[in-house]
């Protein structure tokens, strides 16, 4: 090798033409001293009696042939080997060690390790440690040589131990050289494979484990964040604004749930989007021809022109500049046929860029992460719709009779959770009386609200026409019956006349309501309690108690009292403990009951009634539907 000095080997080993001379000079005297034992010599006895009784001629024809089939073996042996002295220069090498280095034999001899392999890594370290040591060594050895024109790493299993000679002096060392190459790629694929798969089992998990839209989109953004990439942002198609999505015709407009970059970007990055609000993206833009096409796209050489591509604004191109950002990739999030949102990553300042193998990777995570993602949009969307007919049900007009003051509060479920048919309802009737209304649909989402609207509206048209609770009911379960709504409810009615002060009861499956007096007493009340509506097999009845001017009355939907951890009877208790004062305001009643049972971790929706009543005022105390005047004292004349 040029360049290279090339020293003088030392005398540890014969060369072949030392070998071929030894072994002619051997046979020469094996066949002098056939001639002597042909001609009557008496011979010499071999050496110590070797072999019972051969001659030095045999003895030396012997070692030359064990010394022949050592070499052969080491010479031919698949695996490198090699003896190097003590300045770790070659003294031997044979040729399956010359192949892996890929460099002559020859140019071996005489020089030092490092000067003939200078790519591999940390190998005269090790040598000189068994040198000085004698302990020998089995490692794996990385690195490159000439026999891989391609530059790429190669690695090597080398076994080596110290070579001393009969006085126990340090001639060198030898070694064993296998490649394995293969084997440890082959790990190391295998062990990308497993990486890989519990990459995308994360994905699925992590997204999949929510119905919350924001949790699941944002379990993507931090599963890419850092680990692919310096910024990513997930985007969620708005079917409002995004009827359909072709790439040449309508705008894209996406709304943004989740966000997630370095330290380093976290402040300059904020302007190219807020969590919440919509992204628009252009007919024809490089985005709408990604969710059209359903395949990511790589800019990972981008230009002027590219980036103006990529980015909806002149601003928006300035702040990516700003980012140092050099590469990104948009992704489609869709399951089937169904598409549901985009997936941005960038990646910026000393980052490698991105590239086609991180984009097919990035694409199998995505479409993992999507389907969890499309399970929470189309939850989201129904919680969403079930939610306003709720709310719009709910903020319909009530009326109160006279002496009767009430509060109700619709809480819906966590986003985590489905929406129910809870409602609570109040009705003036003829005569000052009041009827209080709280029922449960059963199930969840949008057709249990839908339901809700059905009980809701029958009750209310049965309560003008009927007199009683329990009549209300065993009608209300008529003409459920007859219009085959599918689902039942539970429902508790309860009509107050304050004029009577005293109150009438029907239960139909529901849970008993609280009476607080005015001296403070809390009662559970016990109530005959008849099947839901719906069922078929209501036989109703009424209990009428008495209610004292100042009472309150609590009702409520299961969803208050009842949690996965607490059973129902746990719940009642601490229903009925309530430190509920009869004299407070209604706001401040509420406001306790929530704050002692926390209807904010329940997995269902809750609604509550409080009721209060008072002696009615025949002054001011008037029905709503009768005209002004018609309470006035008539005079004496007309008594």
């Amino acid at each position: 090798m040029p360049g290279d000095q090339v020293q003088p080997a030392p005398r540890i080993l014969l060369t072949q033409a030392e070998l071929a001379a030894l072994a002619d000079a051997v046979h020469r005297a094996a066949d002098a001293g056939s001639v002597r034992d042909a001609g009557g010599g008496g011979g010499v006895q071999g050496v110590g009696g070797v072999a019972g009784a051969g001659t030095v001629a045999e003895s030396a024809q012997r070692l030359l042939e064990e010394l022949t089939l050592t070499r052969r073996l080491l010479d031919s042996c698949p695996a490198g080997v090699a003896v190097l002295d003590r300045e770790l220069r070659y003294l031997y090498l044979n040729d399956a060690l010359a192949r892996l280095n890929g460099v002559p034999a020859a140019e071996h001899l005489g020089r030092r390790l490092r000067d003939v392999l200078p790519d591999l890594e940390a190998s005269e370290q090790l040598l000189e440690q068994v040198l000085r040591t004698g302990v020998p060594q089995v490692t794996t050895v990385g690195g490159q040589t000439p026999a891989d024109p391609g530059g790429d790493n190669r690695w090597w299993l080398g076994a080596y131990h110290r070579l001393t000679g009969p006085s126990g002096e340090v001639l060198g060392v030898a070694g064993v050289v296998l490649e394995v190459t293969e084997a440890l790629r082959g790990r190391e694929d295998l062990v990308r494979a497993g990486n890989r798969m519990a990459l995308l089992d994360e994905a699925n998990r992590s997204t999949g484990a929510t119905l919350d839209l924001r949790q699941a989109c944002q379990a993507l953004a931090d599963l890419l964040v850092p680990r692919f990439a310096d910024y990513a942002a997930v985007d969620v198609v708005d079917p409002e604004g995004t009827p359909r999505v072709p790439s040449e015709r309508y705008p894209l407009r996406l709304r943004r749930i989740a966000l997630a970059t370095t330290p380093d970007l976290a402040e300059v990055s904020s302007p190219l989007g807020r969590l919440g609000e919509f992204v628009v993206h252009r007919a024809g833009s490089p985005m709408a021809h990604v969710l059209a096409d359903r395949r990511p796209l790589v800019l990972s050489h981008p230009d002027d022109e590219a980036v103006r591509q990529f980015t909806p604004s002149p601003e928006r191109k300035e702040q990516f500049l700003r980012m140092g950002t050099h590469s990104g990739i948009y992704l489609p999030l869709a399951v089937r046929e169904e598409l549901v949102g985009a997936v941005m990553v960038f990646r910026s300042g000393d980052s490698p860029r991105l590239t086609d193998a991180d984009a097919e990777l990035l694409g199998d995570l995505t479409d993992r992460a999507a389907t969890g993602i499309a399970h929470a949009v189309r939850f989201t969307r129904e919680h969403e719709t079930a939610l306003e007919m709720q709310r719009a049900f709910l903020t319909a007009p009530t009326v109160t009779g006279p002496g009767v003051e009430t509060l109700g509060r619709y809480l819906p479920a966590g986003a985590g959770a489905e929406v129910g048919g809870d409602w609570f309802d109040t009705l003036a009737l003829p005569h000052g009386r009041t009827l209080l209304v709280v029922g449960d649909v059963m199930g969840h989402g949008t057709r249990a609200a839908a339901a809700m609207s059905e009980y809701r509206s029958v009750l209310r048209t049965l309560a003008v026409q009927s007199s009683t609770p329990d009549f209300i009911l065993l009608q209300a379960e008529r003409t459920v019956l007859a219009l085959e709504l599918d689902r039942v409810a539970t429902c508790l009615l309860v009509l107050l006349d304050p004029r009577q002060e005293c109150a009438t009861f029907s239960n139909a499956g529901h849970v008993p309501p609280l009476l607080v007096t005015p001296d403070g007493t809390r009662t559970l009340l016990s109530l005959p309690v008849a099947p839901p509506l719906g069922v078929g097999l209501g036989s109703f009845s009424s209990t009428t108690l008495p209610v004292p001017p100042g009472s309150v009355l609590l009702l409520c939907t299961d969803g208050l009292i009842e949690r996965r951890d607490r059973d129902i009877d746990s719940g009642l208790r601490t229903l009925a403990a309530l430190p509920l004062t009869p004299t407070a305001p209604l706001p401040a009643l509420l406001d306790t009951v929530t704050a002692h049972l926390d209807p904010h971790t329940s997995e269902d929706d809750v609604a509550i009634l409080l009721a209060r009543t008072k002696p009615p005022d025949p002054h001011t105390d008037r029905m709503p539907w009768l005209p002004a005047g018609w309470l006035h004292d008539p005079g004496p004349a007309a008594r």
